[in-house]
C-alpha cells in the first residue's frame, strides 16, 4: 500500500503539470472560450477514464482473482456493442 500511496504522489504532481501546461499551451493559442469549451466537452471522458484506470490500476489481487470479477470481465469482452 504504501508504494501505490508513493506512486500516486509522485505521478500525480505530474500529470497536473502536464495537463496544466497543455490547456495553458491551448488556451493562449485558441482563446479562452474555445478552452472552455474543449473543457467542458471532454472533462466527464477524461475523469472517467483516470478513475477507470486508477481503479484497475489499485484494485486489490483478492477482487482481481475472484470468480465474480473474471465473469464480470469476460461479460464485457464477449459483450457486442
Amino acid at each position: 500500500m504504501i508504494l501505490r500511496l508513493a506512486c500516486f504522489a509522485l505521478v500525480a504532481p505530474i500529470a497536473y503539470l502536464a495537463l496544466a501546461t497543455l490547456f495553458g499551451m491551448v488556451c493562449v493559442g485558441l482563446g479562452h472560450n474555445t478552452i472552455e469549451m474543449l473543457y467542458g466537452g471532454t472533462a466527464v471522458y477524461l475523469l472517467t477514464l483516470a478513475a477507470a484506470v486508477e481503479g484497475a490500476w489499485l484494485l486489490p489481487d483478492e477482487i482481481r482473482r475472484s470468480s465474480s470479477f473474471t465473469r464480470l470481465t469476460q461479460r464485457f469482452r464477449s459483450s457486442p456493442d
